[in-house]
């Protein structure tokens, strides 16, 4: 018997890459094969960004594109997942009917059993990834959603307040990603530098920095923070930061704005 054929269309942020690099791992895991183009597929799953205006207007052109392949006969299903089903389901579903399912960023396991018939529980390990990157880096996500409230960012609606990762499931997918050749790590969370300030057990970025650099092994040459907060750099990332060779020396960090007025408007 032949495997079901699906592409997977990515769109949006690198921590949406991730939702959809774990997608295709469960998928893989349960007898579907990953097509290089929508043409070669009998199912497309489109990821979506629903952040900016740009992105918006992509994603509803990439869906279109995917429905008219459907209209045609040349895919049997259409499946949408992501931030803009997350903020726009009812909307999306009247507009485009072509789609078979709406479903959210993180709704892994309920897409691979509306896709195999397959049931998991809560219970079930969620899926390891299947790299989307080339395979010498990958992107390590350290948490979901924002607790920051800023007035112009919709985050915190289609993604939730922050949920941050325990330190041991973080290190035990590095160091998966790490036998599987990664050579860099890029670490991204919606505010990289107030991880684990919602956990019981309040841990700290710099906390995580010093655990991933002592259980990685040699082949791991880089860790990059990606997605840091200006008012949340204190001295002991920046400490942990110079005490480990492998953090790169520079922060992707988002100045915004030199006013004043205009950053309290923004609520930064």
């Amino acid at each position: 018997m032949s495997k079901h054929k699906l592409n997977m269309i990515s769109l949006g942020c690198a921590k949406a890459l991730v939702d959809s690099e774990i997608l295709l791992g469960g998928l893989k895991q349960n007898d579907v094969e990953i097509t290089q183009s929508p043409e070669e597929a009998e199912t497309v799953v489109v990821n979506t960004c629903g952040f900016l205006d740009i992105a918006r207007e992509e994603s509803v052109e990439t869906i279109l594109q995917a429905a008219e392949l459907k209209k045609s006969g040349d895919i049997e299903q259409l499946v949408v997942m992501g931030c803009l089903s997350e903020r726009y389901p009812e909307e999306l579903a009247y507009e485009i009917p072509e789609v078979d399912r709406f479903f959210g960023s993180n709704n892994h396991r309920d897409i691979v059993t509306f896709l195999s018939g397959k049931e998991f529980t809560k219970d079930d390990p969620l899926f390891f990834r299947s790299l989307m990157t080339p395979n010498h880096y990958a992107y390590l996500k350290i948490a979901e959603g924002c607790d920051n409230g800023c007035s112009f960012c919709s985050i915190p609606i289609m993604r939730g307040l922050q949920k941050s990762r325990p330190i041991s499931a973080i290190v035990s997918e590095a160091q998966r990603l790490a036998d599987q050749g990664v050579k860099e790590m890029l670490i991204i969370a919606q505010d990289s530098t107030s991880y684990g300030w919602d956990l019981e057990q309040k841990v700290y970025l710099s906390d995580l920095i010093y655990s991933l650099d002592e259980s990685l092994p040699e082949s791991v040459k880089w860790l990059r923070i990606h997605y840091a907060h200006p008012a949340h750099l204190s001295q002991r990332i920046i400490e942990a930061m110079a005490a480990t060779d492998r953090v790169c020396n520079y922060l992707d960090i988002p100045i915004q704005h030199a006013s004043d007025k205009i950053l309290s408007s923004m609520r930064r």
